[in-house]
């Protein structure tokens, strides 16, 4: 019984901020989950979920999820990032991050990239995950 309410209490979690699903879906994205080899514990599951709800087709892994923790965790922080610091936290994430990566993911995100420029803490995790998330072509 305690697995179930376990199981209940990630699906709760998961739909508090994506919204109500069905037990089908529910049953994917839990797949989806332990096949990334994600611990799943409360953190990764809202991590998660956010994620998904604005990335729904993106395929979230593990060192992408790690990624994008560690830079939540780094620079919670800071309201505001300058270009040239989210350069340099992208290049120290990703060391062999091309700069057509770069581009691509400030594209997706819909920004405009200058060094000089200051970007919320919003705008800048969003560059971080679609950075992580990029395989190298």
């Amino acid at each position: 019984m305690q697995a179930k309410e376990q199981k209940d209490y990630y699906r709760q979690a998961f739909e508090a901020i994506s919204g109500k699903l069905s037990p089908r879906r529910w049953r994917q994205i839990r797949r989806e989950i332990e096949n990334s080899g994600l611990i799943v514990n409360l953190k990764n599951i809202q991590t998660y979920a956010v994620l998904k709800v604005k990335n729904p087709r993106t395929v979230v892994t593990k060192s992408a999820l790690k990624v994008f923790n560690q830079f939540q965790d780094n620079y919670s922080n800071y309201q505001e990032l300058s270009g040239e610091l989210i350069l340099s936290i992208l290049r120290e994430i990703k060391p062999h991050v091309t700069d057509r990566m770069l581009l691509n993911a400030f594209y997706k995100a819909r920004i405009q990239f200058r060094k000089q420029n200051v970007y919320s803490f919003q705008e800048a995790s969003k560059v971080v995950f679609l950075t992580a998330i990029s395989r190298n072509k």
